[in-house]
């Protein structure tokens, strides 16, 4: 795993780190190097998770769009309902936030 240039990890939530163990894991069965993008940095919807240290994403290109969708499926499987896990067009975003 490695953060693309740039990224800021000041204020992560710490249950996001479980959630990036867990897309690392999935990353490496699919022979891929987990590269987070952006996590508390970049620029989001003005409501995102990401400001509040609650969400990050995840590169995609080297992923067939079929391979992003299982990857995608995979990461949400292991995580359960506590997470949302968004294949988007360039990247895969991971977001914690439990339900009451």
């Amino acid at each position: 795993m490695r953060l693309k240039r740039g990224v800021k990890l000041l204020g992560i939530r710490p249950e996001l780190l479980i959630a990036v163990q867990v897309a690392n894991d999935v990353y490496n069965m699919y022979g891929q190097e987990l590269v987070i993008t952006s996590v508390c940095d970049g620029k989001h919807s003005y409501t995102s998770l990401h400001y509040t240290g609650c969400a990050f994403d995840c590169r995609i290109r080297y992923f067939t769009t079929d391979e992003q969708l299982n990857v995608a499926l995979d990461i949400q499987n292991r995580l359960g309902k506590d997470f949302d896990v968004i294949a988007e067009t360039d990247h895969i975003h991971i977001e914690y936030q439990p339900r009451k």
